[in-house]
């Protein structure tokens, strides 16, 4: 079972309160809206729960393009040109969107706009690269997913106003569905230390009582070296670790780390249908690592 900080509740009282007024005051002007397309799976599963019996959004990029490695078709040039709200996570995460993106007054990148809480990268070792680097794995933190929600509520009441109430009245339906699905305990009587493939996973270590103990890689398309699983294995910080790994992941490279526990863990949610579901299941899942 999944542990549940007492801040979290606060920060989604404030978030239902006076976040959402303070984003509409604070908005772009933005033209009617005929459409509203999203860059990627995770921002698309929290839109379609903002829009629902409203609208179907449109998903920019297929469900297991990462936003990194997106390759524009001429049908997604198309839904780019027809939309009237483009919402992206922004050129720090999709950097092959960005000279198609970033100077369009419609496409409102969620990094740039300040709505989410972030945290800087770190190295495969688990410091710090630098201060203003950005982790863009941010839909994963709890309060981040309910942030982006009112976010596209305010943006898209403001362009269909007869569908104001509808908008937030899903986003604080979302928002009740989150908190229940972190409103949950865990056994804290052993330490959580983990590791992951590439650290893909630190916005989920407040509500899940996570210690990240370092990364196999700096990124999931490059190999771990050789130095990377020396350090590991001399840095254990207990016998048998948690490892976080994609479907991927080499399993007679991480044969070498033994004893070590492998969970597949897959944070772009490509193969759910609902965000609460996902986050739970990858919650879920990171949890069997720990018994």
């Amino acid at each position: 079972m999944l542990y549940y900080n007492a801040s979290l509740a606060l920060d989604f009282k404030l978030v239902r309160y006076f976040f959402a007024v303070l984003l509409i005051l604070s908005l772009p002007q933005l033209s009617f809206a005929k459409g509203l397309v999203v860059s990627t799976y995770p921002l698309f599963l929290i839109a379609q729960e903002v829009t629902a019996g409203i609208e179907q959004p449109t998903l920019l990029l297929t469900q297991h393009q990462t936003g990194h490695d997106a390759q524009l078709t001429p049908k997604n040039r198309q839904a780019i040109q027809e939309a009237d709200l483009i919402v992206w996570l922004g050129k720090q995460h999709e950097v092959p969107l960005q000279s198609t993106l970033e100077n369009k007054k419609n496409a409102i990148s969620i990094l740039d706009s300040n709505v989410v809480k972030t945290l800087p990268q770190r190295d495969v070792k688990g410091n710090i690269l630098a201060s203003d680097s950005i982790d863009t794995h941010v839909w994963l933190e709890p309060n981040n997913a309910v942030r982006i929600a009112f976010f596209i509520a305010a943006l898209r009441s403001q362009q269909e106003p007869q569908a104001k109430a509808q908008y937030f009245q899903n986003a604080k339906d979302f928002s009740k569905k989150m908190y229940d699905a972190t409103n949950i305990t865990i056994n804290r009587s052993q330490e959580r230390n983990y590791w992951a493939y590439h650290d893909a996973y630190q916005y989920l270590e407040r509500a899940l009582q996570l210690k990240f103990a370092g990364s196999l890689s700096s990124d999931h398309d490059l190999a771990p070296t050789v130095t990377q699983i020396k350090y590991l294995t001399t840095h254990r910080p207990q016998t048998q670790m948690c490892l976080l790994a994609e479907y991927h992941a080499d399993q007679s490279l991480i044969q070498r780390l033994k004893p070590v526990k492998m969970v597949a863990v897959d944070e772009s949610m490509a193969d759910q249908k609902d965000f609460v579901t996902a986050w739970l299941k990858l919650a879920n899942s990171i949890q069997q690592c720990f018994r």
